[in-house]
């Protein structure tokens, strides 16, 4: 009996040094567990600290100067806006703008500027196409400073602004403003504009982009008798693809594939084409498209374009709206005016590196009867 009870008390003592073990690892768990949090709170509060600041850096300093705490937290806040009405209610722009940002739904971008000692933020148009032709290319539609949490017009002329910082090192962000509303005005100018690009051969031609969709008041035909030469930025080029196709595409894809089109015997050079237009434009090869590796434009040159058109657009009154698309019947010219086939526009929210500006709607699909 007297055994028995030694037994049972080694027992009992082994059950409560085991019961404090856990007590005490438990313990220990959970103070690590409390450092770790704590831990990590302070590198996540360091982190956006970092953030911050390297965002504060990089919002379009010329200098490389940091922003003021209160700029930040405007840029913040507008780069975040994706309503024209509501960005206006910020910005206090005139109504022609916002006539035309409603209309046309040109890309905005904007930019700091703290050259002067003080940050100034700036915003800008990419351009909108009317008659075939981009309007408006970084025209300047505001200029501001910071006064109290708040953005204030700087008063300054924004025509002379435009031609002292368009030209320089300012790095410009684009908002991503929400494209919503219909306007058989700016349908029918992208449609016009590239409803000819088959008589070409297509994107993946030369005579495609740069014979039936460049503008044509930018077509140089006094350089060398008998042929046409043509600049377009990497810019345009990558705004086209995405606007008379329905994939998306960024600015190296659209290099890549510029490289390899059809009927061009490709190069590139290790140049810039602004400051030696007269050289290349005079020395171009028919057929020929040169990429210019330092300011990222493309030159072609090329003869004689034609073509009978057989399907042409209906009038706008005959155009249907269906949610995002704009619906156009066509009509065969050469079988008495029938409707043939449709051209569907979709209002354009492509979202893309490397553009220029992107079109208010882009063709999402054409088909003949």
């Amino acid at each position: 009996m007297f055994q028995r009870s030694i037994k049972e008390i080694i027992k009992e003592k082994k059950k409560d040094m085991n019961k404090g073990m856990k007590y005490l690892l438990g313990f220990v768990v959970i103070f690590i567990a409390a450092v770790i949090c704590v831990f990590g709170i302070i590198k996540y509060e360091e982190m956006q600290e970092n953030s911050t600041s390297n965002n504060s850096e990089n919002l379009g300093s010329a200098d490389g100067k940091k922003l003021d705490k209160e700029t930040t937290i405007i840029i913040e806040k507008i780069s975040s806006l994706n309503d024209i009405d509501v960005l206006n209610s910020e910005l206090h722009l005139s109504q022609s703008v916002i006539d035309i940002l409603k209309k046309y739904a040109p890309s905005v971008y904007y930019t700091v500027d703290n050259s002067e000692g003080y940050d100034k933020i700036y915003f800008r148009l990419g351009g909108y196409l009317v008659d075939r032709k981009a309007n408006g290319i970084n025209e300047i539609i505001g200029s501001y400073k910071v006064d109290a949490g708040k953005l204030t017009s700087t008063g300054e002329d924004l025509g002379k602004v435009g031609s002292k910082i368009n030209d320089g090192d300012l790095t410009w962000k684009k908002l991503n403003l929400n494209n919503k509303v219909h306007d058989k005005d700016a349908a029918k100018a992208v449609a016009n504009k590239f409803f000819a690009v088959g008589l070409g051969g297509g994107v993946d031609s030369m005579l495609g982009i740069f014979a039936y969709s460049s503008d044509f008041s930018k077509h140089v035909t006094d350089a060398q008798l008998g042929l046409t030469v043509v600049p377009m930025s990497l810019a345009e080029i990558t705004d086209m693809y995405n606007a008379a196709t329905s994939d998306t595409y960024n600015a190296d894809q659209v290099y890549k594939k510029v490289s390899g089109l059809k009927q061009a015997k490709y190069r590139e050079v290790d140049d810039s084409y602004k400051g030696n237009e007269s050289k290349y434009n005079k020395s171009i090869g028919n057929g020929e498209v040169i990429y210019f590796k330092k300011d990222k434009m493309y030159l072609a040159a090329f003869g004689g374009i034609g073509g009978a058109m057989g399907m042409t657009l209906t009038s706008p009154d005959k155009w249907t709206e269906e949610g995002d698309r704009i619906i156009i019947p066509l009509i065969n010219n050469f079988e008495g005016g029938k409707v043939k086939g449709q051209m569907v526009l979709r209002l354009n929210n492509k979202v893309y590196e490397g553009g220029q500006s992107r079109s208010k709607y882009y063709i999402e699909s054409r088909t003949n009867n």
